[in-house]
């Protein structure tokens, strides 16, 4: 996850400005400050693209498992059909295939169920990671803006007391 990098250099930034006398400001490199909001802007997008691919990856093994419970059905459907001709056998390959639909329809429930709960708890981990981040980076650009102000106003009031 590429946006942590990026906060740790935002905080690197903030750490390293330069300290105005008589107080707890610090002169902050605007380009640089700036910069570094530009790569957190591609950042997030890259985070937010992977948890799109965790829900692709979902969506192909369901895909995957509703195939294979085709083919399962198919496969009883056609032993059905082959055992039609003999009475005895006719009566056994309806009771098979009944099982068989059956096993396969319990199973597909599984699995979808399984793939459902999984995706869930990805897209929920991909969110509540999402807001988390957004988070960190609103502090940390809240902390940055109020030590800008701060900066402002002392240079702001420096000149008159210059003047007095």
């Amino acid at each position: 996850m590429q946006i942590l990098g990026l906060i740790d250099k935002l905080e690197a930034l903030a750490t390293s400005a330069k300290k105005v006398p008589l107080g707890h400001k610090a002169i902050v490199d605007a380009e640089k400050l700036l910069e570094l909001v530009d790569q957190m802007r591609v950042a997030i997008p890259e985070d937010v693209a992977e948890s799109q691919e965790v829900l692709r990856k979902r969506e192909e093994l369901l895909n995957q498992s509703l195939g294979e419970a085709r083919r399962i059905r198919s496969s009883a459907e056609s032993e059905y059909r082959s055992r039609v001709e003999e009475n005895q056998l006719v009566k056994e390959a309806h009771k098979r295939a009944t099982q068989v639909v059956e096993e396969a329809q319990q199973k597909t429930q599984r699995i979808l169920l399984q793939a459902e709960k999984d995706a869930a708890g990805r897209r929920a981990s991909a969110d509540e990671y999402t807001q988390e981040v957004l988070y960190q980076l609103e502090q940390e650009v809240s902390h940055l803006l109020t030590a800008i102000r701060n900066g402002i106003e002392m240079l702001e009031k420096t000149p008159e007391a210059a003047l007095r």
